[in-house]
């Protein structure tokens, strides 16, 4: 499994799923929305909801990533990969 599957498999674990995908260069860029559906093995406790973004090269590897709650929704990572998908 690349590192994409795995996270994307675990992010439907948590709860989470796709809301923005960019393409850039050879980076896909995706960020993720929580939708407070967890699988009946996972709880989560956080301020409301999370976030969560991962920046995946063109072999599935990640090259940055970031899960945030909301009060916490301030991270490098987090803030490089918005601004990605601003642009």
């Amino acid at each position: 499994m690349t590192d994409k599957e795995i996270y994307e498999r675990f992010m439907l674990w948590i709860g989470m799923k796709p809301s923005k995908t960019k393409e850039i260069g050879k980076n896909t860029v995706i960020q993720y929305d929580d939708i407070d559906n967890c699988d009946a093995r996972f709880t989560k406790t956080g301020y409301e909801e999370f976030y969560a973004g991962a920046v995946f090269d063109e072999n599935g590897k990640i090259v940055k990533a970031y899960i945030d709650s909301h009060v916490a929704h301030a991270s490098d990572n987090c803030k490089e990969i918005d601004k990605m998908l601003e642009e």
